[in-house]
């Protein structure tokens, strides 16, 4: 398996890709880094999984960085996107991104109301990581799952392997 990180944030900040990469490093994963900008030049045939980093500017980033990430509604190959990534994704599918003037900071508690594989192995109320003004109307993740809840980083690898997509 080889997965494709993507980070969302400005060059020379790493706090969103280091928590990823020790996940994937400790799940024994080949992946390769990139930054956003290099993704209409990378090959993506050649991996089996996308994971969409954060950024500390949140819905600032999108429409910047659409351009960018068109292809994700052509390849047929699981994306995980975390916060700024959550938003891309979710301006690709026609989500409203809404902006909360107070934002929320810190840990909270969410519920997770329908069965899935992401969520695999962890309580029915589990608490999330938040640094965030910003939201969409469509699932994905908004909180950050690297720093609190790793074990939905390796359900979203498992999810690759399962559903075996060929490079």
């Amino acid at each position: 398996m080889k997965i494709l990180l993507v980070s969302n944030a400005e060059k020379g900040i790493d706090a969103y890709c280091i928590p990823i990469e020790h996940i994937l490093r400790h799940q024994s994963v080949t992946f390769n880094r990139i930054e956003y900008s290099e993704t209409l030049s990378t090959d993506l045939s050649t991996y089996h999984g996308f994971i969409l980093t954060g950024s500390p500017s949140g819905n600032d980033i999108v429409e910047h960085h659409l351009p960018y990430f068109r292809w994700i509604r052509e390849i047929d190959k699981p994306v995980l996107g975390i916060c700024a990534g959550h938003h891309i994704i979710g301006a690709l599918y026609d989500s409203n991104l809404i902006r909360d003037s107070q934002g929320e900071m810190g840990d909270s508690a969410i519920t997770i109301l329908k069965k899935d594989p992401i969520f695999e192995g962890l309580e029915k109320e589990i608490l999330v990581n938040q640094a965030h003004h910003d939201a969409i109307t469509l699932y994905s993740t908004q909180f950050h799952p690297e720093t609190r809840n790793p074990r939905i980083i390796t359900n979203f690898l498992d999810i690759v392997v399962k559903l075996g997509t060929d490079c």
